[in-house]
């Protein structure tokens, strides 16, 4: 009862010494308060009047300029004062220890400056253009790009009666107003009238960090103090501060005031934290002797845990299906559990008379396990192995395969050894198994990998015949027909010689060299279609290529809208000149055969470049072809023509010139009607850089 007495007494004066610091804390914290309002006040103030004098004597430095005359003659078009000017504006520039002046026109164009042109971006060009066009007279404008200090402006128009002509712009430094900020953890924070800020005097809190941190006004702490006085405070990266903020009705800026109150918490921390650690000292007494009290309870408690956890964990060791063995650096047993009695079949009086190596491979004296639980003593340093594979040894002498382990365990300043054994009888026949059967799979793969290798090589001799018959066939039936006209056209030549029918015999003169014209062109598709490949493309004219394939087809075209649409910087491909020809030739040709039957017929022929390749298009209104069809329309002796009018080689031609030439052909069916071709050749000057 009187225990609990004295501790509730505690408490109570814990509780009374907390009072006393908390109040303590907060009447320090407002005096010091008020003394950092007062002072801040006055400091910014004092800021506040000399930032103003320094931007006032920039103001009147565009007039220098604009109500010079000879500017408005520059403006008005006399360029010989160009040089003039600029030797002005650079003297103007170093005697008022300024960034930059420009002089523009009334769109933003910049005529001449006292820098490089590109130090005036064009945004900012037309921000001044548009503030002085606004309010007609002089402006000041801030721009503000991540990264980099801001730009400030003054700028004011150049008259020409009462028309702005140009602008003159002064580019200053705004670094001077933070340059004379002299104060040490202060700041002094500069916004726009977007509220963005643009200029800090404190390299850590920078502009940028404060618009990368804080999408609007940062939000402040409001704090009363005594005498009624309202206060704000930020706290940024982890530290207070105390804000004074005004804005500048000329300048429309917002200027904040940062004072830091690192050192007025720290003041205030210790005359707290003095308080607090009086009391700690008193409550450790106290603890002290509570927990005398308690750490003989505490230790009754923790005996009777650690009797019950050596019962479970003796449990868990006992019924783990893996078998442990504690033996000591002689090889004597010290400790074993029930699974590895059951796996070496030992009994309890039996541990006491054996030693650990002799449960391992005693037939096998080179057994590596064998030697290291032999010589414990003097290999300690190798006594940490883990899952190796050996044979263990009954104590009815019969041998079985087992994965042992063993490592150091140190007890009570004595080590010992922990060996683990898991019996693997099972896992080795099923290994057996599981090869056997792999050896019985391989042979039956190699099987059948030979069968699948015969009857590739039987496929791809059927092929050579199948494709051999569709060539013979073709051929055949194409010949057949011209020499069975040849035959007739001869025999009734005959007849009408001996009639003297000279009319009738020349018409079938003609007739016969028609076919023989016939036949010669089947046996050019054949030269062209074994034709030699082309070593190394070359630069070829396209335009050269279609003009000779248009004059060349000129006859054919006459029923046919033809369109060509040439870029004007394509002139040159990478190719071969017959083979070009012989391509566009062949792609012309299908597309006049498929639109005989459309009225009206139209053919688009179409080149541009794309990336690395010149695009050329064959586009046709003609019938088409199914899918089925398009699959295979690149393919020797494949055609859509009735027997006699064809082998089917032509775009099978044209498809192998355009790989020659390292190109790509591409068929492919219009969305409304026809077929378009499209080429893809190597550009000629893409091929120059490379």
């Amino acid at each position: 009862m009187m225990n609990n007495n004295r501790y509730w007494l505690f408490l109570f004066a814990c509780l009374i010494i907390g009072l006393v610091q908390i109040t303590t804390k907060n009447g320090i914290s407002q005096w010091k308060l008020e003394q950092a309002q007062r002072y801040a006040e006055q400091r910014f103030l004092g800021y506040i009047a000399e930032a103003r004098r320094t931007l006032k004597r920039f103001y009147y430095l565009p007039y220098l300029v604009t109500n010079d005359e000879t500017t408005v003659r520059f403006i008005n078009g006399e360029d010989r004062l160009e040089k003039r000017i600029k030797k002005q504006l650079i003297q103007l520039d170093k005697a008022a220890n300024t960034k930059g002046w420009y002089l523009l026109s009334h769109k933003g164009d910049l005529l001449v400056s006292s820098v490089e042109s590109s130090q005036l971006s064009r945004k900012n060009a037309n921000t001044i253009v548009s503030n002085i066009h606004q309010q007609g007279g002089e402006i000041s404008v801030v721009t503000k790009n991540k990264g980099v200090t801001p730009d400030y402006f003054i700028a004011a128009p150049v008259y020409r009666a009462s028309n702005v002509v140009g602008i003159v712009a002064v580019q200053i430094d705004l670094s001077l107003l933070t340059d004379q900020w002299f104060a040490d953890g202060e700041a002094v924070l500069f916004q726009n009238p977007r509220e963005q800020f643009f200029l800090s005097s404190d390299h850590k809190l920078s502009a940028d960090w404060f618009n990368d941190t804080f999408n609007s006004q940062p939000t402040a702490t409001k704090h009363e103090l005594y005498d009624q006085t309202h206060i704000l405070v930020w706290r940024l990266q982890s530290k207070d501060y105390l804000i004074q903020s005004i804005k500048l009705d000329d300048l429309n800026w917002r200027l904040t005031y940062l004072t830091p109150l690192t050192s007025l918490n720290q003041t205030t921390n210790w005359i707290s934290w003095s308080v607090a650690v009086g009391c700690l000292f008193i409550m450790l007494l106290l603890v002290i002797l509570y927990q005398r009290r308690q750490k003989k309870l505490s230790n009754l408690r923790i005996q009777k845990l650690i009797e019950e956890s050596e019962k479970r964990l003796s449990g868990m060791i006992n019924k783990t299906h893996v078998g442990l063995v504690l033996i000591d650096k002689h090889g004597h047993i010290h400790d074993i559990n029930l699974m590895a009695k059951n796996y070496f079949c030992l009994s309890d009086s039996m541990i006491s008379n054996i030693k650990a190596w002799q449960l391992f491979e005693a037939g096998n004296p080179n057994s590596t396990t064998l030697q290291l639980l032999k010589n414990l003593e003097q290999h300690q340093e190798l006594a940490e192995i883990t899952s190796v594979e050996t044979m263990a040894r009954r104590s009815d002498g019969s041998y079985f395969p087992v994965l042992f382990s063993i490592s150091p365990f140190p007890w009570h300043g004595t080590t010992y050894y922990l060996c683990t054994v898991i019996d693997i009888s099972k896992r080795k026949k099923a290994e057996i198994a599981v090869q056997e059967a792999n050896r019985t799979l391989q042979l039956r793969v190699e099987e059948r990998t030979q069968d699948l290798k015969d009857a590739q090589q039987e496929l791809v001799e059927s092929s050579k015949l199948a494709a051999l018959g569709r060539m013979s066939s073709a051929i055949t039936h194409e010949l057949n027909q011209p020499l069975t006209g040849l035959k007739t056209l001869l025999s009734s030549n005959q007849l009408l010689m001996e009639r003297g029918e000279t009319k009738m015999l020349k018409a079938n003169m003609d007739l016969v060299m028609s076919l023989i014209d016939r036949m010669a062109n089947m046996t050019s598709q054949l030269k062209s279609f074994a034709f030699q490949r082309l070593e190394k493309p070359y630069p070829v004219s396209l335009t050269d290529a279609l003009q000779e394939t248009l004059r060349i087809h000129q006859a054919t075209l006459d029923r046919v809208d033809i369109r060509v649409r040439v870029a004007s910087n394509i002139s040159m491909v990478m190719g071969e000149e017959a083979r070009l020809r012989q391509v566009l030739g062949n792609l012309l040709s299908n597309a006049i055969d498929a639109t005989q039957n459309q009225k009206p017929a139209t053919i688009v022929i179409s080149a541009h470049t794309e990336q690395e390749r010149v695009i050329i298009k064959v586009q046709d209104n003609g019938c088409g072809v199914s899918e089925d069809q398009l699959e295979t329309i690149f393919e020797p002796f494949h055609t859509n023509k009735k027997m006699g009018e064809g082998l089917g080689l032509g775009l099978a031609i044209t498809a192998n010139n355009v790989r020659d030439m390292q190109g790509y052909l591409i068929a492919k069916n219009n969305s409304d009607q026809g077929m378009t071709f499209t080429l893809m050749l190597k550009n000629i000057d893409d091929k120059h850089e490379q």
